[in-house]
């Protein structure tokens, strides 16, 4: 008897249809069973069952010999088989959204998120502040627009850009119809966003997608007002990219609002990739063969990041269909998941002419934010500045999303997946960065004569590419330029009048000849400090050049820039790449970690919140050493090497034995562990702050770990603790905590020699401070403010010594003599001498790393700082100049050519540099 066939999915779409009459076919011939009919239509009795399954369109010759061996009308099939198999109208709208978000409007076709919607949608209405993280890629902006604001009553969605008051001021104005330019007048204090959002309607939600852009584009004034303004606003989502967790956590406010409220996106299930895959085309009428959805689940299953890849390769493969069946033949002819994107990209690009490319490649490239920790993402530009035929080639691919005034990438990874435009940011990168600053100072130019580039940052602008210029730039450096030229006019006009005056007033030769030397002082300061400018750019490609022309620059002019040329090229000297395996994820600001004596340095392996740390040997190319702890939010590492702490997403911390790098090994467990955790030199001291008590207070916490399988813990006597950190001897700990009452901050030493801690030195501050840092011999404390880095002497009563810092981001770190202090920010490590009286005195400035630079320690074995930078290179930063030259003379050749003399320094003679 033959046996029953399964059940056919669905009847309602073209190919269910095409499946289902064929079986009717089968019955009005009486059953035969398959093999009966393979004996008659000569193939096999599974060909035959596979054309009636309704997975796939058959082939016309198996359809016609099925049909023929059922005496079914043989014409007729071939008809309808053509028309299903026909090929496709390319005008007809793809169900899928490709790179871009789904919005609102595409409620109806997201699917497969629809337990993480009605958990964010709960989540949203029980709490004033909810953070959404995911890696990028992972469906954050479709989840906020198609999943999270249908089912809200009310609702305002925007990103942040470079500057977020103009922008709520800007969306407000439409849902108010007052002006955007007096509600920019009105916000400028953070407190009156959320009054003026509960005047309009109290159950209106701030939805701010791409919240990352804060700290990509936004500068530190705008930031610290935007996250001010959201945390007092009534209701509030945030999207944030899963690798600026750790930038979010610099902000006790994001911290303290976030606390229990917060959504990771993470990768789709199974099932939830076969909705989102096959619902989207039934909602239209059209099939998904089985055989692609396999297919497609296989590709991308347990990939955080791999969405807007998926919906790309769908979208070609609908244009790619054979009637209204998308079938695996058409995926893989798209390229698939790997290769759809770059494979649209490049059709693209070889339709356009050789000058359509050349601004292509200057359109994509205005369109990035280079990564400062972080990997490169999308900025958006004014379409009034690029070229509107390309730009319109590039939207019509869905590359480049279009609103009225602006043009941005339509996801990041386009960044990721296109081979060619990461060779092109690679390229470009050094010239990108002070493109990108251009751009900011030219449309910061009011005219004021002050704001023009001078020195250095001109020398560098003049370089770049003029046909890469929009309006505004080209006139701010052009300004620029002519007012250098002002200048070196007076500055001739000068000479020429002393020049004169020595013929007609001979009383006057004394006089014009040392302004003739001055004239000639400052020429020779101009050559040398535009050497040592070259010197910076040459530094990644070619170190001995950049040493040579460094030392020469220094003889011709010992200045300040000329000293830090020869310190960086010294720096370069020391660094070393190390080769990593690819699945190690580069940069992550937080997760990489430089030792202090040994040859390794800790990474991570995967992204954002679910991470392990990875021990890898520093000079050794792919010698990587062992893993550790499994989804880590923050790696710590004892000064001596011996001991890792990995704060996991749980709330614990794990306690390693790294002694032996290639063999570590868990000591014990810190339950619940603050994120802020600071460990002595080591290792057996830990500190961090927590909440505890109904009414939650911030304390200090010291765990003691000698045995760190039982650790005990004990808690400073005081409440509102903002920061704190443990000394490098254990003996000591470091907090800022703020008086309630008063609204005073205070710098505080505990001294930790018995059962419970003693105040050892109080100082009160007064402005707000953002990190504490004790010295290594205990006898310096440092707090680190939004603007400068202050130092107080824990013995006496000598004035605090006082550092300049750029970023409110920046990272502070003392030398092992307790005169010395290094201040990180993301491209930059600044060192200085505070071992005085008055303002520190800068040693060094190190900004010739080949990437963003992490993990700044005191390394003993070099005697110097250290970094590692996201290449990664590790660095020595020594600031002993006299040490530097002797070691650069003894191990390069030190002289310049007598070609490159000439042309770094025209006119000038030729001096000794050793």
């Amino acid at each position: 008897m033959p046996r029953t066939e399964r059940p056919l999915d669905c009847e309602d779409t073209e190919l269910g249809a095409f499946a289902a009459d064929l079986r009717r076919l089968r019955e009005k011939a009486g059953r035969p069973s398959y093999r009966a009919l393979a004996s008659r239509a000569h193939y096999s009795a599974a060909t035959l069952s596979d054309a009636a399954g309704g997975k796939k369109l058959p082939s016309l010759a198996v359809t016609l010999a099925y049909v023929t061996a059922c005496e079914g009308d043989a014409e007729e099939w071939e008809r309808r088989w053509r028309a299903i198999a026909a090929p496709p109208d390319r005008t007809t709208e793809a169900p899928y959204v490709g790179l871009k978000a789904f919005q609102e409007e595409d409620a109806d076709r997201f699917h497969g998120r629809e337990k993480l919607t009605a958990k964010l949608v709960e989540l949203t209405r029980a709490r004033p502040f909810v953070g959404v993280f995911g890696a990028s890629g992972s469906g954050k902006s479709s989840l906020l627009r198609a999943g999270l604001i249908p089912r809200l009553p009310r609702a305002l969605i925007f990103t942040p850009g470079v500057q977020p008051l103009d922008e709520c001021a800007v969306r407000l104005a439409r849902l108010t119809g007052q002006s955007a330019v007096a509600l920019s007048h009105e916000l400028a204090d953070p407190a009156a966003l959320g009054l003026l959002l509960r005047q309009l309607d109290e159950e209106l939600v701030l939805v701010v997608d791409q919240f990352e852009e804060v700290f990509t584009l936004c500068g530190p004034e705008q930031r610290d007002w935007f996250v001010r303004a959201l945390v007092g606003a009534p209701h509030v989502v945030i999207g944030v990219r899963a690798d600026f967790y750790g930038h979010v956590g610099r902000h006790p406010e994001l911290v303290e609002a976030l606390e229990d409220a917060q959504v990771l996106v993470g990768p789709l299930t199974t099932d939830e990739l076969r909705r989102a895959i096959t619902e989207p085309a039934l909602h239209v009428g059209a099939t998904v063969e089985s055989a692609l959805v396999i297919r497609l689940v296989a590709d991308v299953v347990g990939q955080a990041s791999a969405l807007p890849l998926v919906q790309h390769a769908l979208v070609e493969t609908w244009h790619r269909r054979r009637g209204m069946t998308l079938s695996l033949a058409g995926y893989e002819e798209a390229g698939g998941v790997e290769h759809a994107v770059a494979r649209t990209a490049e059709s693209v690009h070889e339709q356009l002419s050789p000058q359509q490319r050349q601004i292509a490649r200057r359109t994509f490239l205005r369109l990035i934010a280079l990564g400062e920790g972080i990997e490169d993402t999308k900025r958006r530009a004014n379409r009034e500045d690029l070229d509107a035929e390309v730009l319109e080639r590039l939207a019509t691919a869905r590359l480049v999303t279009l609103t009225e005034q602006h043009a941005e990438l339509t996801h990041e990874a386009l960044i990721r997946s296109w081979p060619r435009l990461r060779e092109w940011i690679d390229e470009d990168r050094n010239a990108l960065r002070v493109h990108h600053q251009l751009t900011e100072a030219a449309a910061q130019w009011d005219g004021d004569r002050d704001l023009l580039y001078k020195g250095a940052r001109l020398a560098q602008a003049a370089e770049l590419d003029p046909e890469s210029l929009t309006g505004p730039e080209r006139a701010f450096l052009t300004a620029s330029q002519a007012d250098g030229r002002r200048r070196a006019r007076r500055t001739r006009v000068v000479v020429s009048v002393l020049s004169v005056l020595v013929v007609l007033l001979a009383s006057s030769v004394v006089f014009a000849v040392v302004q003739a030397g001055e004239a000639t002082r400052q020429r020779n300061d101009a050559l040398a400090g535009r050497a040592a400018t070259e010197v910076m750019r040459l530094l990644p490609t070619d170190p001995d050049k950049a040493a040579r022309l460094a030392l020469a620059a220094h003889a011709v002019t010992p200045a300040t820039a000329t000293r830090d040329a020869v310190l960086n090229a010294d720096a370069a000297r020391w660094s070393s790449y190390t080769s990593t395996p690819q699945m190690l994820s580069w940069p992550e600001g937080d997760f990489l970690t430089l030792s202090t004596n040994s040859e390794f340095f800790l990474g991570t392996l995967g992204s954002g919140v679910t991470s392990a740390t990875v021990l890898f040997r520093g000079r050794t190319p792919g010698d990587r050493l062992a893993r550790v702890g499994e989804r880590v939010n923050r790696t710590v590492l004892s000064g001596d090497d011996r001991r890792a702490f990995t704060l996991e997403a749980t709330g614990d911390a794990q306690v390693w034995d790294v002694a032996r790098p290639e063999e570590p090994h868990r000591l014990g467990t810190i339950a619940q562990a603050p994120a802020d955790l600071t460990v002595s030199r080591d290792g057996t001291a830990a500190a961090g702050v927590v909440r505890t008590g109904e009414r939650p207070r911030h304390r200090a916490v010291v765990w003691d770990l000698r045995d760190p399988a039982r650790p005990a813990e004990v808690a400073v006597p005081v409440e509102h603790v903002l920061s704190a950190a443990m000394s490098p001897s254990g003996r000591e700990i470091a907090l800022l905590r703020k008086d309630n009452g008063t609204g005073t901050a205070y710098a505080e030493i505990w001294v930790l020699d018995g059962p419970t801690p003693r105040r050892g030195t109080s100082i009160a501050l007064s402005d707000e401070p953002l990190q504490v840092v004790t010295s290594a011999g205990g006898r310096a404390l440092a707090v680190r403010f939004a603007r400068e880095l202050v130092v107080w002497k824990t013995a006496g009563d000598g004035e605090p010594v006082r550092v300049p810092v750029g970023s409110s981001q920046a990272t502070a770190v003392f030398g092992d003599d307790d005169r010395k202090i290094a201040v990180q920010t993301e491209a930059s490590v600044e060192v200085w001498d505070v071992g005085g009286e008055g303002p520190g005195v800068r040693a060094g400035s190190f900004g010739g790393f080949r990437g963003n630079v992490h993990g700044l320690r005191y390394r003993d074995r070099e005697q110097a700082f250290g970094v590692v930078d996201s290449t990664p290179s590790m660095w020595a930063l020594h600031t002993d100049f006299d040490k530097v030259v002797r070691g650069l003379c003894r191990e390069r050749e030190a002289a310049l050519s007598d070609e490159d003399w000439a042309k770094y320094f025209p006119g000038v003679d030729r001096v000794p540099v050793c």
